[in-house]
């Protein structure tokens, strides 16, 4: 199908880490062409990493990020990323940033930075799952249904995205029965990228924000394209374990302990595919149903 939406993968990964310098410490975004009305989480979390990462010395490598996000940012204007600098020791570092648009805040993280060192080695196995090669594109989802999506879901997740999403579990749209939370979904970039572990890691920040809240919402047998839902990502926290690639098939495995207070706490672990633990993620968002449908677009 002829692609309703303006946006291009190739040219949201090269903005995703381009910046302009306006002075010591402080960083400025490209914006890419979007159909969306407001940004996605995962870019603010990347660009966010990346100003951090700017500033720390090359020897050590991020570890930990936690970003709070404070309000939606417009997708035709530029972020600005003020970063400070906490800590310099010998084995870590740590950096915090303000992000901004237009003067108003709309997040702030801390990432922590360390030196390469050698240890033992513990992590849960991989789950067994069916491979990618077997799996629908969640594209091809999405293209043979798109008059069955909601309006205000179309610009999300009808549009070209930088990562080929495979769930292993069967996809919905509409009114679901309460089911188990867990889901699994392979992933893989697009596009290609530089042979920079960093960069990699940027762009796994990047995918993690997406489908690590919905699965919170199946056991409440709500659908994540409910009309009455407002849904919002309201803090994000990655911890990176090992290198990997994101051009490589990754499989995510997504949870939810809890939901509670018109809250979802969405966990997630990245695996490579020769079964190496590469990240953990946990993520807090809004479920709030309302008493009408919503209006408008996400």
């Amino acid at each position: 199908m002829t692609h309703p939406f303006p946006d291009d993968p190739a040219v949201e990964a090269r903005d995703l880490l381009r910046f302009d310098r306006p002075g010591p410490d402080r960083f400025r975004s490209h914006p890419a062409p979007s159909g969306l009305l407001r940004l996605y989480g995962g870019q603010i979390v990347a660009q966010a990493l990346t100003a951090m990462r700017e500033t720390v010395p090359p020897d050590k490598v991020a570890h930990a990020l936690h970003l709070f996000y404070q309000r939606p940012g417009l997708t035709d204007r530029p972020l600005d990323f003020a970063v400070e600098r906490d800590t310099d020791g010998r084995s870590f570092a740590q950096r915090r940033v303000a992000v901004t648009q237009d003067g108003a805040p709309v997040a702030h993280a801390m990432a922590s930075f360390q030196v390469a060192e050698d240890s033992a080695l513990h992590q849960d196995a991989m789950p067994r799952v069916p491979g990618p090669e077997t799996l629908e594109p969640l594209a091809r989802f999405f293209a043979e249904r798109f008059a069955e999506v909601p309006d205000r879901q179309r610009p999300f997740w009808c549009r070209r995205q930088m990562f080929d999403w495979r769930p292993v579990e069967p996809f919905h749209l509409g009114p679901i029965e309460p089911r188990p939370a867990r889901r699994h979904f392979w992933l893989r970039a697009q596009v290609p990228f530089a042979d920079s572990p960093e960069v990699h890691q940027t762009l796994l920040a990047y995918a993690s924000d997406t489908h690590i809240i919905q699965g919170g919402l199946r056991p409440l047998g709500i659908a994540w394209d409910d009309p009455c839902l407002q849904i919002s990502s309201l803090d994000h926290a990655i911890w990176f374990h090992q290198p990997c690639r994101v051009d490589d098939w990754l499989l995510y495995v997504v949870d939810c302990p809890v939901a509670s207070g018109a809250r979802v706490l969405g966990t997630g672990t990245l695996f490579r595919r020769d079964g190496a633990l590469v990240a953990t993620v946990v993520q807090q968002g809004l479920a709030r149903m309302l008493d009408a449908p919503r209006i408008g677009k996400i």
